[in-house]
């Protein structure tokens, strides 16, 4: 038997070596962190009038270029924050919550709609975490902003 032989058939015995499982990385943290603020909300409408009226802007759904187009067309802008309780609280007309994960940043457009919310009378914030979107909806509620 030759050299080459001997070792084809020693690897042949050899059992293969499966890759491991490795845990996909959550592509959008912020999109889990904003449905947590949302079954929030649903599971507590009772405990806050017209929480049911918190909603989502739906601006960072990926599309492919014809849905963006569409979008685009239809009405969708850039930087609108990704949720909104059109509610008035003591001296503000509704509330804007921006989710980042947190290592997020924000976005120009997002920084410019976020200042022009806020100078037409709504509580507008940036949160980077369900927790934390939760505890300023709540201090909304109660007039602690």
């Amino acid at each position: 038997m030759s050299l080459d032989s001997l070792i084809k058939k020693a690897l042949a015995k050899q059992e293969m070596i499966k890759p491991s499982r490795t845990k996909k990385r959550n592509a959008q943290p912020e999109a889990a962190e904003q449905e947590k603020v949302i079954k929030w909300a649903r599971d507590n409408e009772k405990n806050y009038p017209f929480l049911w009226m918190l909603h989502s802007s739906l601006n960072g759904v990926k599309l492919s270029k014809m849905q963006a187009g569409k979008a685009k067309a239809s009405g969708m802008l850039s930087g609108v924050p990704d949720l909104f309780l059109p509610v008035p609280r003591g001296s503000f007309f509704g509330l804007y919550i921006e989710m980042k994960n947190a290592t997020g940043r924000i976005m120009p457009s997002q920084s410019r709609y976020l200042k022009a919310v806020s100078d037409f009378g709504y509580a507008a914030f940036v949160c980077y975490s369900a927790d934390e979107a939760i505890e300023k909806i709540k201090s909304y509620y109660f007039g602690i902003t």
